[in-house]
């Protein structure tokens, strides 16, 4: 995670991350794994159903969307009017997410180079058009085909900060300096993970 993730959202003033974080292991982690951490595997419905809606408004109905939201604290859930949306969107996408990366922030592990063909494991070019996402539906969309060329592995938390912030910018609602913004923060991390790699193949 870059010092600018951490000014804009620190771990402190998100909230809901435990709630999130515990519901999503509760989906991915194996039996064994949960039982040391004292948490209780989710239906698998939740999953298989948050995989298949295409939109934030189809991951709005499913069981697995409402079991996130009604473990949120107040906090989380009364923010915006918006707010509802984006935990469905996240939720949507964190059903893919198969394994958390402690190592590297969200746009960070799309960045990371693949050493098989000595390239982004995301192409400059599917990241810009992330970047270049203006709608909830497609912002949504190219979050699910980027999780997959990650083979399901990220950094949960910073992914989850990641997409609500984007919602608020979308609606208006997040006051910061531009370089602040979210597309600047992710532009930042994942040209710092992918400059190797791309200054080669420019050579």
């Amino acid at each position: 995670m870059t010092d600018t993730e951490q000014a804009v959202t620190p771990k402190a003033l998100f909230a809901g991350e435990g709630a999130l974080m515990r519901w999503w292991q509760a989906m991915m982690l194996t039996e064994q794994e949960l039982n040391t951490l004292n948490i209780r595997p989710a239906p698998t419905v939740y999953r298989a159903e948050l995989k298949w809606a295409g939109t934030p408004e189809a991951a709005l109905m499913t069981q697995g969307f409402r079991a996130l939201w009604l473990a949120l604290p107040d906090s989380a859930r009364e923010r915006k009017p918006w707010s509802m949306l984006a935990w469905a969107a996240l939720a949507g996408v964190l059903s893919h997410v198969k394994q958390q990366d402690d190592s590297r922030s969200f746009a960070a592990s799309l960045g990371k180079i693949n050493p098989d063909i000595d390239k982004p494991k995301v192409s400059e070019l599917r990241f810009q058009q992330l970047q270049g996402a203006r709608t909830p539906e497609d912002f949504y969309r190219r979050l699910h085909r980027l999780i997959k060329q990650v083979n399901g592995k990220t950094h949960v938390a910073s992914l989850a900060r990641g997409i609500l912030d984007w919602f608020d910018e979308h609606h208006g609602q997040q006051a910061v300096r531009p370089d602040k913004k979210i597309a600047v923060r992710w532009a930042m991390d994942y040209y710092q993970a992918a400059e190797p790699a791309l200054a080669k193949n420019k050579d």
